[in-house]
């Protein structure tokens, strides 16, 4: 489980890097910001890492520059568990079709 400091840690780092992505392109807060479709204000808490933000307006200015798989893979698909009693329960049988007397 991650910390209260570490969410805010990880909410600051997500920020900085999207900014200097931003700076990379050499695009304006407010340009971002109209694209984002959010208030210049709001923008900028996204870039400060301000945990205060709904997560689908960060969500969408990573993916206006690009990065919606990169939010999507985060978390690799899990694989189903397989659990020691399922591979030893024994193998059910199947009823037998009936006859016609």
């Amino acid at each position: 489980m991650i910390s209260v400091l570490g969410e805010i840690e990880a909410m600051k780092k997500l920020g900085s890097r999207l900014r200097g992505e931003r700076l990379r392109r050499n695009l304006t807060q407010d340009y971002l910001a109209e694209m984002v479709g959010v208030t210049l204000p709001t923008f900028r808490k996204i870039e400060k890492g301000d945990g205060t933000v709904e997560f689908r307006h960060v969500a969408r200015a990573l993916g206006v520059l690009g990065y919606s798989d990169a939010l999507g893979e985060i978390i690799a698909e899990s694989q189903p568990e397989i659990r020691l009693k399922d591979l030893l329960a024994a193998e059910r049988k199947h009823a037998s079709p009936r006859q016609n007397r």
